[in-house]
């Protein structure tokens, strides 16, 4: 019993002809009345029965009809098996302070390359990230931490992500333009990953600022959605502010904090294969950066 012969018992039940169902088919009558015959040895019984011209479905025709169903649908399911277990043909990994519209807009890109197989990853820092990017489980990487002078990986600078206050709409702090490490005093500020190097470098500056409480969240979105829900004052990398948060949120700057180095470097690995795939997500990436945000 094939996927043909059960095709082509269903498409005689819906014509009620075997000229009609070879014609639907394109193939010829012998053929269709060669593959039912085939089910009928296999069944060991009659699917049909002809009455002057026209053509009945026996009792056992009419049994057949949901298992032949059901044996396709389960047919086409197993199809999917070697698209199941297979490894995605590229993993691009990000290091935290992207926003949704930066995640989007980059597998908008990955669609349009046509029939890829994309795994994203959130590492928890650009060390770690780096660190699978050299053992060959992430193939292409974006960071803040460039892997220099490495044979096997190609590192290129694209552009500074910069650090910048977010502030609830209505706070009281939004009526200055630019801001100062001490305006900061009293204030609740979230951040995310707070054990992180980068975030290392951003406590150092905050010294500054005197009686502050601290909340740390799991991720980027939580920590908008706290600004946004006027719980406290967020400290983030600039490409990390979503525009569905324009209408809650307003940015600042602090100059102590926005100076601290953030550069993002793409790092991918040596090969052809995911050469031309990383030149076209780094366009997409460049391309967002400059007319998004």
């Amino acid at each position: 019993m094939n996927e043909s012969q059960l095709h082509t018992f269903l498409t005689v039940v819906q014509h009620r002809s075997y000229s009609k169902a070879a014609e639907d088919l394109k193939v010829t009558q012998p053929t269709v009345t060669s593959r039912i015959k085939a089910l009928e040895d296999i069944l060991q019984c009659q699917l049909f029965k002809r009455i002057g011209h026209e053509i009945f479905l026996t009792e056992e025709a009419n049994l057949f009809i949901e298992y032949a169903k059901n044996i396709l649908i389960y047919i086409n399911h197993s199809k999917e098996i070697p698209n199941m277990v297979k490894d995605p043909i590229i993993k691009v990994g990000f290091s935290p302070g992207y926003s949704h519209s930066f995640i989007v807009e980059l597998l908008k890109t990955i669609k349009s390359l046509g029939d890829i197989d994309v795994q994203v990853i959130e590492g928890y820092d650009s060390v770690s990230l780096n660190e699978r990017a050299l053992s060959g489980e992430v193939d292409l990487i974006f960071t803040r931490n460039v892997l220099a002078n490495n044979p096997d990986i190609t590192s290129e600078y694209l552009f500074d992500n910069n650090l910048v206050v977010v502030l609830p709409k209505n706070h009281p702090l939004c009526q200055k333009q630019s801001l100062l490490v001490k305006d900061l005093s009293g204030e609740t500020i979230i951040s995310y990953r707070r054990n992180s190097t980068l975030w290392n470098l951003i406590d150092k500056q905050l010294i500054g600022a005197q009686n502050i409480t601290r909340m740390d969240v799991d991720n980027n979105e939580m920590l908008l959605n706290a600004v946004a829900n006027d719980i406290g004052i967020g400290i983030i990398p600039k490409l990390g502010i979503d525009k569905r948060y324009d209408a809650e949120v307003e940015v600042r700057e602090i100059d102590e904090i926005y100076s601290i180095p953030n550069e993002v470097y793409v790092q991918f690995r040596n090969n052809s294969r995911i050469e031309s795939l990383a030149k076209k997500i780094i366009y997409s990436i460049i391309n967002h950066k400059y007319t998004e945000v």
